[in-house]
């Protein structure tokens, strides 16, 4: 696959894709003979491979730890405190016992 980069008479960017080296070639010429473009560059694409990977991060929240933090976060006013009692929200539909742990 190969890419043919050039500006239009206007300035304007333009790109065409073309399977084969010899397409490009003729492709700059019918820019060159006929839109009068001198400003075109031809480049060989090639696929870079990617590979997908999941990533969770769990991290659990040790209560003394939390309690240390808590009054170095109040201090720079970064981090809205919860009141006291409030007990952690749960998304819609889902509960500990939803994937058959923890259940009281």
């Amino acid at each position: 696959m190969y890419m043919v980069i050039f500006r239009t008479g206007e300035g304007k960017p333009g790109f065409h894709q073309a399977e084969s080296l010899d397409d490009a070639v003729r492709f700059v010429e019918r820019l060159r003979n006929q839109e009068q473009v001198t400003d075109a560059s031809v480049f060989r694409m090639s696929e870079v491979p990617l590979e997908f990977k999941t990533y969770i991060k769990v991290e659990v929240a040790d209560a003394a730890v939390a309690e240390e933090a808590a009054p170095s976060a109040a201090e720079s006013g970064s981090v809205a405190e919860a009141p006291a009692g409030a007990e952690p929200l749960t998304a819609a539909g889902s509960s500990p016992a939803r994937f058959g742990r923890f259940r009281a």
